[in-house]
C-alpha cells in the first residue's frame, strides 16, 4: 500500500509545477478545468456564500470561484507552504490562504457554509477523520479518484464505495462521475498538437478526443451533500 506523502514531498511536486507542469497552467488549460467547472456549478446551484478550501493547492480553483463567482467569500489552506506561495501569488491575495493541516481542529476556524475538498481525502490515511471535524450543516463538495497514484493511500471504483466511506458522516445527495483528460494541459494549442503526434495511433487519438470509457481515461467520482 502507498504510504501517505508529507509536507516536504508535496512542496517539491509543487515546486516543479507537477505531471507536466499542471499547477502552473492557467485553470482553463489545466486538466482538472472539467472537475473544478462541476464544482463550482454545485456551489453556485446551492447558494453558498462562503467556502473554506481544505488543500487549495496552487490556487486554480480558488482563481476560477473569484473570476466567475467574485461575490463568494472564500479561503483556502495547504499544508505545503510552497502551494500557499503559489496560491497567494495567482490571485495577488495573500489573506486568502493559509498554511493549514486537514488533521486539526484549528484549520477549520472562521465563517464559512461550504466545504470545497478535492484529489485530498485519497491522499490522507485518517481522511474519515478530517471529514469529521467539518462543521455541522456545512455543504460539501469533494471528489476522489478512480485510479491509483503513487501518492494516493486509496482508490475507488464505484459510486457504492463512497457512500459506504463517506456516507455516515456526509449526508450524500449525489455521486456523478467526471472523466479525466488525457492530457495535463487541455489548451487548444496542445490538444490540436497532441492530435497531429497521434493521428496513427487510434486509441490515444479518441482518448485526446475524450471518447473512451471512466475505467480507461480514468476520472473522478464527484459527491456532494450536507455534514451530519
Amino acid at each position: 500500500m502507498n504510504k501517505e506523502y508529507d509536507s516536504n514531498q508535496y512542496d517539491a511536486i509543487y515546486a516543479t509545477g507537477g505531471y507536466e507542469g499542471v499547477y502552473e497552467l492557467h485553470y482553463r488549460n489545466s486538466g482538472y478545468y472539467p472537475l473544478f467547472s462541476e464544482v463550482h456549478r454545485l456551489l453556485v446551484a446551492r447558494g453558498c456564500r462562503s467556502v473554506l478550501e481544505v488543500g487549495c493547492g496552487t490556487g486554480a480553483f480558488a482563481q476560477l470561484l473569484r473570476d466567475r463567482s467574485p461575490e463568494v467569500k472564500y479561503r483556502g489552506f495547504d499544508f505545503s507552504p510552497v502551494a500557499v506561495s503559489r496560491s497567494q501569488a495567482r490571485l495577488g491575495s495573500p489573506e486568502s490562504f493559509f498554511v493549514g493541516d486537514a488533521k486539526l481542529a484549528a484549520s477549520y476556524a472562521g465563517d464559512w457554509d461550504a466545504i470545497v475538498c478535492t484529489e485530498v481525502l485519497e491522499h490522507i490515511d485518517p481522511d474519515l477523520e478530517v471529514v469529521s471535524r467539518w462543521r455541522p450543516g456545512a455543504y460539501c463538495v469533494c471528489s476522489v479518484p478512480n485510479f491509483t497514484a503513487d501518492n494516493h493511500v486509496r482508490f475507488f471504483r464505484e459510486e457504492r464505495e463512497i457512500v459506504e466511506r463517506y456516507g455516515k458522516l456526509i449526508d450524500i445527495e449525489r455521486v456523478h462521475r467526471i472523466k479525466k483528460p488525457f492530457l495535463s494541459d487541455i489548451s487548444t494549442r496542445s490538444t490540436l498538437r497532441a492530435l497531429w503526434w497521434n493521428r496513427y495511433r487510434p486509441q490515444r487519438f479518441m482518448g485526446i478526443l475524450g471518447v473512451g470509457s471512466f475505467e480507461w481515461l480514468g476520472g473522478w467520482f464527484l459527491f456532494s451533500g450536507v455534514k451530519r
